[in-house]
């Protein structure tokens, strides 16, 4: 078994995101029978340490705490998502183990957070492989499609796009990607924002993952869909980049042909009474129902109830409610862009190009969801084909995919 440095900024069994992430990997590394040393920042050792207490999922894990109070202190006032901070810990981090490798004699170290593209991992001076990623960030929005955001909302996006140019130039960026035997992305796109080189190295994996254990949960739920209409759901946040402006557009066509197709939207954000309005002014106000937000395990409970995943999502590397609904075996109708495209195909649904022409866009998905939900009636085995789908982007599967390579590159 290889001697394994994970690195990780966010590692944290009690939050999602990123801490879910670093948090995962070490307990499926360690399930494999690695020697593994995760290193993260000490403001995540009270929640780790409880964990361990309680469960012996990370029993073999040896971490080590490090972090840089004073200089924290200073920049969290600053910004508070603590970019600056976050590379100065990776400078820093590195130094610190630069003596523990020469301990512990490290086959490998992994950056695994954050899980982004445009921060660099300074793990490469270690004179080891480095394994960079899966790492996200390089998606945009399709050109022209920002115009319907709010003002502030096209702002960010064209600031995230002056960012995600930068990349190719920054000279970190270049070294941490010359650095790294190699790379992992969330979509194919990302290859457009990186130096032509990464190219050879780079291989697209989603940097989340869903559980076994959940899909097994999952799989004997027969769906309850009413046989009076067809049910569609939508779950996320109301904001522009989830493409609910042209969404509600698609679902208006849909309409027209299918009269008793109903959709929910569970979810809330800034644009939320911006899309009831927009669904006044279309006239389908008496086919929509806003729930706001409600718990994920009431979520996961309500999947049943529908008959497909309407997921009109412009920018999302992971889009983990995608595989939530694959698991309860709901089809899923998405764009394809970054990590819903990934996963979604032909077996499980629908990913729709996002043509430069809006007007086709929407009405392409439009017909690829009459499309499905056709296809609901007539495939007795389209939710065990979901659910087939789905596996494949389990936890286990995706570190299989990604570490049997890498041990065998190891030679361990």
């Amino acid at each position: 078994m290889a001697r394994v440095l994970l690195s990780a900024f966010a590692c944290d069994p009690d939050f999602g995101s990123d801490e879910e992430v670093g948090w995962q990997w070490a307990k499926e590394l360690c399930k494999r029978g690695h020697h593994v040393t995760v290193l993260t920042r000490a403001s995540h050792q009270r929640a780790i340490e409880a964990r361990l207490a309680q469960s012996d999922e990370c029993n073999t894990v040896k971490f080590v705490y490090f972090d840089l109070p004073r200089i924290h202190a200073v920049l969290s006032k600053i910004n508070r998502r603590n970019h600056l901070y976050y590379y100065l810990w990776q400078w820093f981090a590195y130094q610190h183990v630069k003596t523990m490798h020469q301990q512990l004699a490290f086959d490998l170290v992994h950056h695994v957070t954050w899980v982004s593209f445009r921060q660099p991992s300074f793990m490469g001076g270690l004179g080891i492989p480095l394994y960079f990623g899966p790492v996200a960030g390089g998606d945009e929005i399709p050109p022209g499609y920002s115009r319907i955001f709010s003002r502030n909302q096209r702002l960010v996006e064209i600031l995230r796009g002056l960012l995600n140019r930068c990349v190719a130039f920054d000279p970190m960026m270049r070294m941490t990607f010359r650095d790294a035997k190699r790379v992992f992305f969330t979509s194919d796109g990302h290859l457009a924002r990186v130096p032509p080189f990464v190219a050879n190295k780079a291989q697209v994996e989603l940097a989340i993952g869903c559980n076994a254990s959940d899909l097994a949960r999952l799989a004997p739920l027969a769906r309850r869909a009413s046989a009076e209409a067809t049910r569609l759901i939508f779950v996320g946040r109301c904001i522009g980049l989830k493409g609910m402006d042209l969404g509600l557009r698609s679902f208006a066509l849909i309409l027209q042909q299918k009269p008793s197709v109903r959709l929910t939207i569970i979810g809330d954000g800034v644009d939320r009474q911006r899309w009831e309005q927009t669904a006044q002014d279309l006239g389908i106000s008496h086919a929509i129902e806003w729930l706001g937000w409600l718990p994920k395990a009431e979520v996961l409970a309500m999947y049943t109830d529908y008959d497909a995943l309407f997921y009109p999502s412009l920018r999302d590397s992971g889009g983990f409610v995608v595989l939530e609904a694959l698991q309860a075996g709901l089809p899923v109708i998405c764009y394809r862009l970054g990590g819903p495209g990934v996963v979604i195909d032909h077996s499980c649904g629908a990913a729709v190009v996002a043509d430069i022409n809006q007007e086709r866009a929407v009405q392409n998905f439009a017909d690829a969801t009459i499309s499905v939900l056709s296809r609901l009636e007539t495939d007795p085995n389209f939710a065990q084909q979901c659910r087939q789908r789905v596996s494949q982007f389990t936890w286990d599967a995706l570190i299989d995919r990604i570490y049997v390579p890498i041990i065998k590159e190891i030679g361990q």
